[in-house]
């Protein structure tokens, strides 16, 4: 093989390479803005459900009943702002987060307006490397409220904190599975791409 066809053969590796991380960038942002929508939304019924249950069994032992009631509303008012602003912290905290694919985002841009080098796809496949990893965060910590809010989910429905306990952490560790998993898939793609563009040199 001569080393014109050398040379194209790394340039159409490269620019498969190129059009494989676009679909993935574009694939992480819909991923992050989805988990990040359903992870604050979780967090915020958990805090909600932490402050009312609090509240609730404060004011049952020391009201008396006929003021029970007003009490349990403004208990009920007092949880649903909080978890509604712990929820706003939370979705702002994850989108902060977002900014660590930005890297990734920028190099595409740079490499779509010029020629692709040897250089830019090894750097490539580390920022698409790093992105997997802050993704795996995610999902893990994802994983975690998932589990809590089965946890409470079942126990509020079922009337029983066990049946709860057993659902949370059923999700929890589904959850983690998926994660984990999707994770080593894209670490073994990584590992790959970057070989054949190293061999490709």
């Amino acid at each position: 093989m001569t080393s014109e066809e050398n040379g194209q053969g790394a340039d159409k590796l490269l620019n498969d390479m190129v059009r494989d991380a676009d679909e993935y960038y574009a694939r992480l942002n819909v991923q992050q803005a989805n988990q990040t929508r359903i992870y604050s939304a979780v967090m915020g019924a958990v805090i909600w459900f932490a402050v009312f249950a609090g509240l609730g069994i404060a004011l049952y032992f020391n009201v008396k009943a006929t003021e029970i009631t007003l009490d349990l509303l403004w208990a009920f008012l007092t949880a649903v702002a909080s978890g509604a602003i712990a929820g706003g912290v939370m979705y702002a905290v994850r989108r902060q987060r977002a900014t660590k694919f930005a890297d990734l985002g920028s190099l595409l841009t740079k490499i779509k307006q010029g020629r692709v080098s040897s250089e830019d796809g090894l750097r490539l496949m580390d920022l698409m490397h790093q992105a997997a990893l802050t993704m795996r965060k995610q999902r893990l910590d994802s994983a975690f409220a998932y589990g809590v809010g089965a946890f409470i989910l079942v126990s509020i429905v079922g009337l029983n904190a066990g049946f709860g306990a057993l659902a949370g952490v059923v999700t929890y560790l589904y959850f983690r599975y998926e994660a984990l998993r999707d994770y080593e898939k894209e670490d073994e793609r990584y590992e790959v791409a970057k070989r054949d563009i190293i061999l490709s040199l």
